[in-house]
């Protein structure tokens, strides 16, 4: 019904926006259309796109128009702003053997024969409908693309839906080569688009949104078949004891490191830990060396929001575990496929859930409420289905926090989140929050509860403002007190502030010179986005911001709060920039790792059978190829992951998305 209502309220704008040979879509999250997609005709060979959604203030507004000959886009010009609201003008031409493009990052160009793909840096869903037409040409469904790397298209299934009694014929493709997981596309028999299906925001044929869970159902079923051979793949389930030998080893309770060690696992769990000389490695052990390698307790993103395409990305990297931060309210059931490795990935040790105030802004999963009454039943309801802790965000009325905190804590649930507009951070803790969501909410702490947070104020305040604030000031020290006194975990998520303060377009993203070789070519042409577009004019202040930000987090070491790593971004290698950037603020290498295991594990609850390598424990650990105590960077050098027992190369994980390795 609310999506029926909405969709009579957007009907009539649509009508008066568009021709009458508009083809119309909607853009969907959590039941609500939340924007747009129209595609129209001018003339023969010529097509129109107009796309934008709202997400909390961000989304993009573009216009694409596209010249079609023989099939193949030959002029392509794309206009508006992107997610982050920066200007989008990109063209692309085809002619006379010329292939050329311009957008915010590149200016070039390539001698083609024959038609080619060429791929947007920034597009419009309905766009792959001109790709698979052109790919269906060819024969095994496969082009080389522009600026690199290669698609393919690949028929999953044909699947007859039913709309007023009739037959809506309906097939499913699967587009795989540049990269990462297979992705889906919902499209007619005349292969022209019909659906992008998500599992927080789907585009589909206006008037056919109730098909939504229908389509999701299907392709879900597609991606868990994919996503189960991948754990069949990689999961190696050793039938012995395996002992890693002559290997050193990271004591994450007390940040020391002991040489020439010796550590068995068996069923799971560590099943003996000393010296090489003192234990004894019978026939048929499965014997890794170790020698010149670093053994640590298996890594925590503290941030995450999984879904089945981050499984690979997470264990690769050496994430074991991960707190999932606000996720579908199917979780519990995704968490069990996990634990039965019927699906990749780390083990999901924390179940936020997530809830929000229904309005403009309001987040785009979990529970949305319009009332106190409904955001306690929502509560109650996490806490019935195995939740540990509940995550408010930015549109909860302020005076909803305290009686929402209590009925958590009631429940046996701790309460973290975004400090919602309006209020302080010191409010929000004084009103029962254990956890502070993202360094930015500590920043706006100090400018004051008159800042509407909701939207893009609350990066955009604090990039312009947070250089400005005086962290030996008494306003700063009472705060940090406080945090100590109460014993508040703070989750930083540094990482994705640098790349929105730091990062400058056309540039290389800070962190990846050392790995952006590996990655496929559309993955790496993402690494020179840059920061927010507010920060033009303006880099030296947002720099200077951020630099205060990492000074806060030393602050925060030097003075005993607790706050562990997290990521809210690009699973595994983020997680490694923020243990980098960590150090960067002055934190010592092995407490930053300690806060990655033992301490992670402490926050969570889990350090009884997580967090440390000792007899008894679960076996999740990762083998580094060199010294992460003397150089952190060389976290990024995970050789081998194991949880609970099973075994997993990060070399061949990789490659079978397209990235390269290390070494």
């Amino acid at each position: 019904m609310k999506i029926l209502l909405t969709l009579l309220s957007v009907c009539i704008a649509h009508l008066v926006f568009a021709a009458a040979d508009t083809t119309r879509y909607s853009i969907v999250t959590t039941e609500k259309i939340s924007g747009k997609q129209l595609m129209w005709s001018d003339a023969p060979g010529k097509i129109s796109y107009l796309y934008q959604y709202n997400d909390r203030g961000r989304g993009p507004k573009l216009r694409v128009d596209l010249t079609i000959s023989n099939g193949e886009v030959i002029y392509r010009k794309g206009t508006g702003v992107d997610y982050f609201k920066g200007a989008v003008m990109e063209t692309y031409e085809n002619s006379g053997g010329i292939a050329k493009w311009k957008n915010s990052l590149e200016d070039d160009q390539r001698k083609v024969t024959g038609p080619v793909l060429y791929s947007p840096y920034e597009s419009v869903p309905g766009e792959i409908e001109w790709m698979l037409k052109l790919l269906m040409k060819q024969h095994i469904h496969e082009m080389e693309t522009l600026p690199a790397g290669k698609l393919k298209a690949t028929h999953i299934k044909n699947h007859s839906a039913k709309v007023n009694g009739f037959p809506e014929e309906l097939e499913l493709y699967s587009f795989t080569g540049s990269g990462g997981p297979p992705e889906y596309v919902w499209v007619t028999p005349k292969h022209e688009f019909f659906a992008s299906i998500g599992g927080w925001m789907s585009t589909i044929k206006f008037g056919f949104e109730f098909l939504i869970p229908e389509l999701k159902k299907l392709q879900d079923e597609m991606e868990e078949d994919y996503f189960t051979e991948q754990s069949l793949t990689f999961t190696q389930k050793p039938n012995t004891p395996v002992a890693i030998k002559n290997v050193s080893v990271f004591d994450s309770k007390t940040g020391k490191v002991s040489s020439d060690q010796t550590v068995v696992i068996d069923k799971g769990k560590i099943l003996k830990v000393g010296k090489t000389k003192n234990i004894e490695v019978l026939p048929g052990y499965k014997v890794i060396e170790g020698k010149g390698k670093m053994l640590l307790p298996g890594l925590w993103d503290n941030h995450s929001h999984f879904d089945m395409t981050q499984g690979l990305y997470h264990l690769a990297a050496g994430v074991t575990n991960i707190k999932d931060m606000a996720n579908s309210l199917d979780l519990p059931e995704i968490k069990k496929k996990v634990d039965s490795d019927e699906l990749m990935g780390p083990e999901i040790s924390v179940m936020s859930g997530f809830v929000d105030f229904a309005g403009p802004y309001a987040g785009p999963t979990g529970k949305i409420v319009k009332t106190l009454e409904e955001g306690l039943a929502g509560i109650n309801y996490y806490a019935d289905h195995g939740y540990q802790q509940i995550k408010l965000y930015s549109s909860i009325p302020v005076d909803w926090v305290k009686p929402l905190a209590a009925e958590a804590h009631k429940r046996g649930m701790k309460v973290c989140g975004h400090v919602p507009s309006f209020m302080t951070a010191e409010r929000a803790i004084n009103d029962g929050y254990d956890q502070i969501i993202h360094l930015n909410m500590i920043m706006l702490n100090f400018m004051g509860d008159s800042i509407d947070t909701r939207s893009m104020g609350r990066f955009i305040k604090v990039g312009e403002r947070a250089k400005n604030i005086d962290l030996n000031s008494p306003a700063v020290k009472k705060f940090i007190q406080l945090l100590k006194d109460k014993k508040i975990v703070v989750d930083p998520t540094a990482a994705i502030f640098e790349g929105m303060f730091v990062n400058e377009p056309g540039k290389l993203a800070a962190g990846y010179e050392s790995i952006q070789s590996t990655f496929p070519a559309e993955y790496k042409r993402g690494l020179y986005h840059g920061g927010l577009p507010t920060m033009k004019g303006r880099e030296a202040d947002y720099r200077q911001s951020y630099d205060k930000m990492l000074k806060m987090l030393q602050m925060l070491y030097a003075n005993g709060v607790t706050f562990v790593p997290g990521t809210d971004d690009f699973p595994g290698f983020a997680l490694q920039r923020e243990l980098e950037l960590y150090a960067k603020a002055g934190v010592p290498n092995a407490e930053v790792l300690r806060k990655a295991t033992y301490i992670s594990a402490q926050v969570a609850g889990k350090d009884a059978e997580l967090g440390s390598i000792e007899v008894g424990k679960k076996a999740n650990l990762i083998l580094v190829d060199g010294d992460p105590v003397k150089n952190i960077s060389d976290i990024r050098k995970v050789d081998l992951t194991i949880k609970n027992g099973h075994l997993y190369d990060p070399k061949a994980m990789y490659a079978s998305y397209g990235f390269g390795f290390w070494k």
